[in-house]
């Protein structure tokens, strides 16, 4: 069996499409690392396209959380985090779910974000483990097991992974750095590739 993962998306939904249709077509099970939001103009467009996946191959993907995503969570339930969430870069992806005027912005977008979306952000996992790996949005909350890690969030200077006898780092930049892309690592191949770069 052939599992990829798939790192930070980062609200580019250009970038997931192209890494996605690669996945499905040549592995058997798909891993998101998380951080499906923030930064790039298309948070909505993601998080709808990841829930149609859910949907369509519930037994085929599997959906971790990264700090953006629980940001996005809490600031849609008002638990006052919604300054933290604006630093990270959730202005655009407020802005992904509202249309102009922009006035009342906070309210409207607590209002008009689907419930599917907002399931989707409650069902996501810490973790994910299969023979010899497990695979952590953060590799510094992974378990100490000597397990191979596969983990996203920390964006990598050359903006390819960063692959190890222990570990591969997948975070590549897309939608937080010019030229950045989205990285799919394939297990236990260690084989990957990359979206064009995102501008």
């Amino acid at each position: 069996m052939k599992t990829a993962f798939i790192g930070d998306i980062h609200g580019c939904i250009i970038e997931l499409r192209s890494v996605i249709r690669q996945a499905l077509l040549t592995t058997d099970h798909i891993v998101f690392l998380g951080d499906y939001v923030d930064r790039g103009m298309d948070s909505r467009l993601v998080i709808e396209e990841l829930v149609q996946l859910q949907a369509r191959f519930p037994a085929r993907t599997t959906f971790l959380q990264g700090n953006h995503d629980l940001a996005f969570l809490k600031a849609l339930d008002g638990d006052g985090e919604i300054d933290d969430f604006l630093k990270m870069g959730g202005a655009k992806t407020i802005r992904s779910y509202l249309t102009p005027p922009f006035s009342n912005s906070i309210k409207r977008f607590r209002a008009d974000v689907p419930e599917s979306h907002r399931s989707f952000l409650r069902s996501l996992k810490p973790a994910y483990f299969e023979r010899g790996l497990v695979a952590v949005h953060d590799a510094r909350l992974a378990p100490d097991s000597g397990a191979f890690v596969v983990s996203g969030h920390i964006t990598q200077a050359e903006l390819i992974p960063k692959i190890s006898e222990t570990s591969a780092l997948i975070d590549t930049g897309c939608g937080t750095v010019a030229g950045g892309r989205l990285t799919c690592f394939v297990w236990p191949t260690q084989e990957w590739w990359q979206s064009d770069a995102w501008l």
